[in-house]
């Protein structure tokens, strides 16, 4: 539970792409208000940057908007390139104005594209899965044979939908030519053997606030809990909690639900979720992830 204290009160956006509040967001906006602090809700569609004269002018449908710190909870499941962009520039502009959001659009950035995630952990040397991206048909294929099992991943996605296990370098071959006539990037990782479960860390700041092991059901290999997977807690070593936190810092993220596979030759970070849910890791620990994650932002606003 939240410990209800007088603080000096902060102004906090909680920004998404849905018109009403979802569960998530709602449970941050508890949060926020029960912590002290003043809350707002702040969809996409209602929120415009103006450049005047001599400075920005940011507005909430037609009244201007003053807050301290925004939760910045989605750029959107499916934009268009131009919203995409477009809310890019949207959120730089309230960033420019000193607003202070978590997770920063970089931070967001680094994570939503799955590629440049594992990039980025692998030039930072954190141990992350072979991985290919490559609009090269002839390429995909030989590596799907080289390294036997391979998972087929959409670039941005989340909750393991759109994911596929393939065994089968012909089966591969025609996943990979719809991929190409659909204008996707091919995007696919050496499939890791692990003991039929992973590992979600919950990173917020400098520690792990909360951690589970997620189980594939039987005769699957998904252990999303959006796929069906059971969760248990556990209680990370050092050695993983360094590990996570050093995820989340390389990507630039104040927090992230980080994916650790035990693999046989070690750990194996698989991908860093810049706006994790949490409903499913609140059951599981009993832990109130909304409100440590808000404390959090009124430490960074207050900087």
């Amino acid at each position: 539970m939240c410990i209800e204290f007088t603080v000096i009160e902060v102004k906090i956006g909680v920004i998404h792409e849905s018109n009403l509040p979802t569960p998530s967001s709602r449970l941050l906006i508890e949060a926020i208000r029960k912590l002290g602090h003043e809350s707002y809700y702040m969809p996409f569609s209602y929120i415009s940057v103006r450049i005047d004269k001599r400075h920005l002018v940011l507005k909430i449908g037609s009244k201007p908007f003053d807050i301290d710190a925004g939760l910045l909870r989605s750029i959107g499941f499916a934009p268009s390139f131009e919203q995409f962009m477009g809310r890019l520039a949207l959120f730089m502009g309230i960033e420019e104005e000193g607003i202070y959001l978590m997770n920063s659009i970089r931070g967001l950035l680094n994570a939503r594209n799955k590629f440049m995630t594992l990039l980025k952990l692998f030039k930072a040397g954190i141990p992350v899965p072979k991985a290919l991206l490559t609009e090269n048909l002839a390429e995909a294929y030989r590596l799907t044979k080289q390294w036997d099992r391979v998972v087929v991943k959409p670039l941005i996605g989340s909750r393991g939908y759109g994911q596929v296990l393939v065994d089968n370098a012909d089966l591969g071959y025609r996943i990979f030519r719809t991929c190409l006539q659909f204008k996707q990037f091919i995007f696919l990782e050496e499939y890791l053997n692990k003991p039929s479960r992973d590992i979600r860390l919950f990173v917020i700041g400098e520690r792990v606030s909360a951690a589970m092991y997620r189980y594939a059901p039987p005769d699957a290999w998904k252990t999303n809990i959006a796929q069906g997977g059971k969760a248990e807690p556990m209680k990370p070593s050092p050695e993983l909690e360094e590990l996570a936190v050093k995820t989340a810092e390389i990507l630039e993220l104040d927090y992230a639900g980080v994916d650790v596979l035990e693999g046989s030759d070690g750990y194996y970070v698989l991908e860093a979720n810049g706006s994790p849910g949490f409903e499913g890791l609140m059951r599981v620990t009993g832990i109130n992830i909304p409100c440590e994650i808000v404390s959090y932002l009124v430490e960074k606003a207050k900087r």
